[in-house]
């Protein structure tokens, strides 16, 4: 990534033209540039040469060349490129003026990939409207065309007609002819995909009844040519009663139509195909109920805003708190403010420090939106709440413990948008926020007296069990069996049918408490969790997130022989990580690494077969749900067994043998004699971290976890082992039940063995509570932070990579801020005792360290 930044950072013309060719390679080649997405810092600083540097050369060719390299960036990006979109559009725009051909049609292509791959039409627009006013004749011209070629590609739906007008009509007086005539062809244009309302809408701009008679008479020769587009009689976007665009949702018309009106309105602002979208809801449509899928189409449906500073956004803020904090104001007032929230997201307020302060404040506003009377601003609460999940992800873990319980009261609700968009809101929440503490409200409304609440509840459990990591459900195991077991015996048969998914949902995550569970079933249980795996596709697939089962890190990370595939293929197939390859199994089959439904069927089936070829588990537990997903889990039981390092449990219900990992004792004397001599004081302890272990990318990497491992085991007899980098100390407890020697160990098996809350997870939290301390823009909770940090580093906690990646962030950040002089020196100073403890961690930040602190060096204190 650094050599391909130097050669795009170079100055010389002739090296340009030699090398933009194979720098466009190494970006489309995904084996070539796998850190191109990762480095985020270098993709900017690529971006804004290409767009200053080579779009703007003197020289054609360079031109043309920049045009193909943004266009390699945004195939490789898709989305992600939506970032770069301010920094390139500028530069985009004046090449629609270049006094060649060819580079203004290979400027207006790469416009409309945009808008087709990286970011929606009217997302673009908004930022290209300052075109119309271009000093360059020709850019004003081009802007028109490619607004024609924006109509014809995506049609009228997916753009805000309204904003843009406007600026068409002040061209039909341009002191230069070929700009009149663009903004003609535009309006023209338009008309042909919008039809009469645009006639209407233009009689009411104050044109002068010369030149509308000349644009009149224009739409009339089309209306004959029967050029028409099919859908201009029944567009939606022009039915505001003084604009052109009824999509604009702060409209006062637009407000108060019925729901499903106003769905078909925002339906339309991504799609060309409206007309489809709003039938596919059904009756659902009609009673007012929304979906996922509403609530993501309206994320974007808000007028832009522009803000330019910190004090600014806060202000911005404030009056929003001010609005939505008053329920005596008026409910379509709260409306727009709540518009507005997702206006300043979509504008870049969470790229700001002062935004986590801002939005714990806005926290009790959302809630009492939430609470509102009027289903408008219920709904429109929902949709930003989902919408502040799906941008801040894990950041938005307060504000979504805080609205959680207000959002499923929504459910039970009579209202069908009300309780609908509580439902949709929650949904996006649990898809986006991965949150532990969300675990214990969704569950203790799962023995709610509703059924509603309690179906619902369930089906929110069975997306959170497929969703969610392994490690984030760590704490709550007992919590998740005992409400899954509840839901078995719901007496709702629709609930109880939920709850048997969740129950295989479960089962991924947790196979051995998903065992034990279903052994203490009633045997008509048993049998309905049997059939309902057996019968239905859907709830075959089981989870698709991270998992972790005993040894599955060397099956994710490392190419596996036959061998070790006929012994675990059936555990592997549970281990479904999402960056997993299809190589990465070698020998198994394919349903070991398909997460569809009907390969996992195929699973089954191969388990049940090999039955009668597996002498170590056959004639014991025959109803166990291992005989479903893990036949095999036997063989490789007893050959982990042979081991002298424990290994923790693998779930299975197949053989009973006498090995330690099968035993819920936690006594330290059985199983493993050579381990028992460890002492409490001097016992190495392995601490195979959850968080640690899940970020292990490459199958050297797991290697040198279990060598770590091994070395500790061996300086048993020394006086203090030397702390390993997956160390912890007081990970675990001290007993040999809990001295995971296996890097790639399960997470699961640790809170079943010690009950209560393991410590390593109490550790994590106080980290990240450090880490949010140290981010804030708060500098009375930053110095907390700090001396929290050093605390945490004196005692040698070891941070994982997330937690290193996410610190050396705030590192940065912290360098730009402004500071006293006092908290500056504790910066630096816990800053020594970081790099200290991680020195072996941090050569990717280095440079930027040193970076920032041969900075700081001159500069007064």
């Amino acid at each position: 990534m650094e050599s391909c930044l130097a050669q795009v950072l170079q100055k010389d013309v002739g090296r340009r033209l030699q090398v933009g060719q194979e720098v466009i390679d190494y970006i489309l080649d995904r084996d070539k540039s796998p850190d191109l997405e990762q480095d985020q810092t270098a993709l900017d600083k690529m971006v804004d040469a290409i767009a200053s540097s080579w779009v703007n050369s003197s020289n054609f060719k360079v031109n043309l060349l920049g045009l193909d390299l943004l266009s390699a960036l945004v195939t490789r990006l898709q989305d992600r490129f939506r970032t770069h979109i301010g920094t390139v559009l500028p530069s985009l725009m004046d090449r629609l003026g270049d006094a060649r051909d060819q580079v203004r049609e290979q400027d207006q292509v790469l416009l409309l990939k945009i808008m087709e791959q990286a970011a929606s039409p009217q997302y673009v627009w908004d930022r290209m409207l300052g075109g119309f006013k271009h000093k360059n004749n020709r850019t004003r011209e081009g802007v028109c065309l490619c607004l024609i070629a924006t109509l014809n590609t995506s049609g009228a739906q997916g753009l805000t007609l309204s904003k843009i007008v406007p600026h068409i009509c002040s061209l039909l007086g341009d002191p230069t002819a070929q700009v009149r005539d663009g903004a003609m062809s535009c309006l023209v244009e338009i008309y042909r995909h919008v039809g009469e309302r645009v006639r209407l809408d233009l009689s009411k701009k104050g044109l002068p009844q010369s030149r509308l008679n000349v644009i009149f008479s224009r739409f009339d020769e089309v209306q004959r040519s029967g050029n028409m587009m099919p859908s201009s009689g029944s567009d939606k976007n022009f039915e505001d009663e003084d604009s052109v665009d009824g999509g604009r949702s702060s409209s006062s018309s637009s407000s108060k139509a019925p729901p499903s009106g106003r769905r078909a309105v925002v339906s339309s602002v991504r799609r060309p195909s409206s007309a489809s979208s709003t039938k596919s809801t059904g009756k659902e449509a009609a009673a007012g109920a929304v979906d996922e899928n509403d609530f993501v189409k309206a994320f974007e449906d808000v007028p832009s805003v522009q803000f330019y500073s910190n004090r600014e956004l806060e202000d911005q803020l404030t009056k929003i708190r001010d609005v939505l904090s008053d329920d005596k104001h008026d409910w379509e007032q709260r409306v727009v403010a709540l518009k507005k929230v997702r206006s300043l997201v979509l504008a870049g307020a969470p790229d700001h420090d002062g935004f986590p302060h801002q939005l714990r404040l806005l926290e009790a506003p959302l809630k009492l939106s939430a609470k509102d009377l009027r289903s408008q601003v219920v709904r429109e609460a929902c949709i930003t709440l989902g919408h502040l999940s799906s941008v801040l992800r894990n950041k938005f873990d307060h504000g979504a413990e805080s609205v959680m319980p207000t959002l499923l009261n929504l459910v039970p609700n009579s209202a069908k948008v009300m309780a609908t968009s509580g439902a949709a809101a929650i949904r996006l929440i649990l898809r986006h926020t991965h949150y532990p503490r969300l675990i214990p409200i969704i569950t203790s409304n799962c023995s709610s007296k509703s059924v509603a609440v309690r179906r619902r509840c369930y089906e929110f459990l069975d997306l959170l069990l497929q969703e969610w990591h392994t490690a984030t459900l760590e704490r709550h195991v007992a919590v998740l069996t005992e409400t899954v077991r509840k839901g078995i015996h719901d007496a709702d048969s629709e609930a109880r049918s939920i709850a048997r998914k969740c129950y295989w949902g479960f089962h991924g995550h947790y196979s051995r408490e998903a065992e034990l569970l279903f052994q203490a079933l009633e045997a008509t249980y048993q049998k309905a969790l049997q059939s309902h795996l057996k019968s239905s596709d859907s709830i075959v697939s089981l989870p698709q997130s991270d998992r972790s089962s005993s040894s599955s890190q060397e099956s994710l990370n490392r190419p596996l022989s036959v061998k070790s595939v006929i012994g675990g293929s059936i555990t592997r197939s549970r281990v479904r990580m999402r960056r997993q390859s299809s190589g990465s199994v070698g020998g198994a089959s394919p349903s070991v690494v398909d997460s569809r439904g009907r390969s996992r069927a195929k699973v089954v089936s191969q388990s049940q077969r090999s039955r009668s070829a597996n002498p170590i588990s056959a004639g014991s537990r025959s109803s166990s749900p291992g005989k479903l997903l893990g036949q095999s889990y036997g063989r490789l039981r007893r050959t982990l067994a042979r081991s002298r390092i424990p290994r923790p449990s693998m779930s299975q219900g197949c053989s009973r043998d006498t090995s330690r990992e099968s035993s819920r004792d936690t006594s330290p004397a059985r199983g493993f004699a050579p381990l028992d001599r460890y002492s409490l004081t001097h016992q190495a302890r392995i601490s195979a971290s959850v968080n640690a272990m899940r970020v292990l990318n490459t199958g050297t990497e797991v290697e040198a976890a279990v060598a770590d491992a091994l070395l500790l085991g061996d300086s048993r007899n020394k006086r203090k082992p030397l702390r390993r980098r997956y160390e912890s100390p007081g990970m675990y407890s001290d007993d040999d039940a809990n001295s995971d020697a296996s890097s790639a160990c399960s997470e699961r098996s640790y809170s079943s063995r010690n009950g209560g809350i393991p410590h390593y997870l109490r550790q994590t939290e106080d980290v990240a509570e450090v880490l949010n301390h140290c981010a804030s823009s708060n500098w009375s909770e930053r110095k907390e932070g700090l001396l929290g940090l050093q605390n945490l580093l004196k005692s040698q906690r070891i941070l994982s990579r997330v937690e290193l990646k996410r610190l050396c962030e705030i590192f940065t950040r912290m360098f730009a801020d402004p500071h006293s002089k006092r908290v500056f020196s504790m910066f630096l100073e816990t800053l020594v005792d970081f790099v200290t403890v991680h020195k072996d961690d941090l050569q990717d930040w280095l440079f930027v360290l040193l970076t920032q602190l041969l900075k700081k060096m001159g500069a007064d204190l």
